[in-house]
C-alpha cells in the first residue's frame, strides 16, 4: 500500500490488487489496512463487452495497474494519480473516486501490439511502466512517463519516454529523430528541471541495451541519458549520455524493470544507485549533457543467496528508491534491494 503525504492527519492509504488477466483494483482505507471491511474498492480496471462496444474503450488482454502516485501539491490539489497497461486515472478527491485520463497512445514507426486482435480489443494505448512529476509540478503541470508497446515478452523492450504538460491531458513521445527506430529500451526516467525554469525541461532518463549487447562489449549496464532541447515541442530531442567522472564501476542495474534506483532529491539533484554498490549524487546541467559536483556514497549492502551468515553475493540497494516527501526529513533515502 501507498501512504498519502498527509497520512499522519487523514490516514489514507491506496493499494493495488492485481487479478491477473481478469481485473486490478485500486482499494482506499483510512486504518492503514488493518482490516478488509475498512477497505474500499474505488477502481477496477476490467471493461465489459457492452461498454467497449460503446464508447471504443476496451481492456487489453492484461488490464494491470503499476503505479499509485500522490500529486506533490497533494495537501492543496488533493490529487492522485493511478496509471499500468490500460493508461492513465486520477482523482481530485483524495482518492475517493477515478476519472480516465487519456492513454499514451501508440504512434510509433512499426509499434505493434503482439497477441492482440484489433478488431475486438480496439487498445491502442501503451502501458505506462512508470510516472515522475516535475519538481515545480504546482506551478507547471508537468509530469514524464516511460511506458511500453505491451507487457508480453515480444514488446516490453519498445519503450518511449513521453512528457505531459497539462497533468496528463496529453502526452509527447521525447524521440530523437536521429534513431533508426524511434523506441529504446528505457529503464526510468524522471525531471530535475521543470519547462519554466531557467535550465528549461531536463529530463534524466536511464536506457538499457539489453539484449543487443556485443561480445566485445566490456560493460553491459546501463547507461544515463539527458534530452539536449528543453523547449516546446518535445518531439524532436537529442539525447546524450550524461558525461560524469567515473569512480570504480559506474554501471547501472542490467535491465532495470518498473522500479529503479533513481532519484531526484528535494535539492534538484539527481541520485543513482550503482550495480556495484554506493551511490552517486550530482546536479545534471542539460546543455552540457554533464553532471557536476558529483560525489560517491558508499549504502549499505543488504541480503545475499542464503540465510547463511556471511553470504557473499549481497544486494545493492537499487531495485527502488523513495524520497520523503515530509519536508522535516530534509531529504531521507528508503531503498529496497532485490
Amino acid at each position: 500500500s501507498v501512504r498519502s503525504p498527509t497520512f499522519d492527519r487523514d490516514h489514507i492509504a491506496l493499494r493495488i490488487e492485481n487479478m491477473p488477466k481478469i481485473k486490478s483494483r485500486i482499494q482506499r482505507s483510512t486504518n492503514d489496512f488493518v482490516d478488509f471491511a475498512g477497505a474500499t474498492t474505488v477502481l477496477e480496471t476490467n471493461i465489459d463487452t457492452e461498454e467497449c462496444k460503446k464508447t471504443g474503450i476496451c481492456s487489453p488482454s492484461f488490464p494491470g495497474i503499476r503505479v499509485i502516485k500522490y500529486s506533490p501539491n497533494f495537501k492543496i490539489d488533493n490529487t492522485v494519480f493511478v496509471a499500468g497497461v490500460q493508461g492513465l486515472w486520477s482523482s481530485t478527491d483524495r482518492g475517493l473516486t477515478f476519472k480516465r485520463k487519456s492513454g499514451i497512445p501508440r504512434a510509433g514507426m512499426g509499434e505493434q501490439c503482439s497477441r492482440c486482435n484489433m478488431t475486438t480489443t480496439e487498445w491502442t494505448g501503451r502501458d505506462i511502466v512508470s510516472l515522475a512529476f516535475s519538481p515545480h509540478f504546482k506551478h507547471d503541470d508537468t509530469m514524464v512517463a516511460v511506458s511500453q508497446t505491451s507487457s508480453t515478452r515480444a514488446d516490453k523492450h519498445k519503450r518511449y519516454i513521453s512528457v505531459s504538460t497539462d497533468s496528463g491531458g496529453s502526452w509527447t513521445d521525447m524521440i530523437d529523430k536521429s534513431w533508426i527506430v524511434d523506441h529504446k529500451f528505457w529503464t526510468s526516467a524522471v525531471i530535475t528541471d521543470g519547462p519554466n525554469s531557467t535550465a528549461g525541461l531536463t529530463v534524466v532518463g536511464t536506457m538499457s541495451s539489453l539484449g543487443h549487447w556485443r561480445e566485445e562489449d566490456k560493460i553491459k549496464y546501463d547507461q544515463i541519458y539527458v534530452n539536449q532541447a528543453g523547449e516546446a515541442p518535445y518531439n524532436d530531442v537529442t539525447w546524450s549520455e550524461l558525461s560524469y567522472r567515473k569512480q570504480g564501476n559506474p554501471g547501472l542495474e542490467q535491465g532495470g524493470f518498473s522500479g529503479y534506483g533513481v532519484a531526484v532529491l528535494p535539492t534538484g539533484e539527481y541520485a543513482a544507485f550503482l550495480w556495484s554498490g554506493g551511490m552517486i549524487i550530482g546536479k545534471v546541467r542539460r546543455d552540457k549533457a554533464k553532471m557536476n559536483n558529483l560525489r560517491k556514497y558508499a549504502t549499505p549492502r543488504l541480503g545475499g543467496d542464503s540465510n547463511l551468515p556471511g553470504s557473499a553475493n549481497e544486494k545493492s540497494i537499487n531495485e527502488m528508491v523513495m524520497v520523503s516527501p515530509d519536508r522535516r526529513h530534509k531529504g531521507v533515502l528508503f531503498g529496497v534491494d532485490k
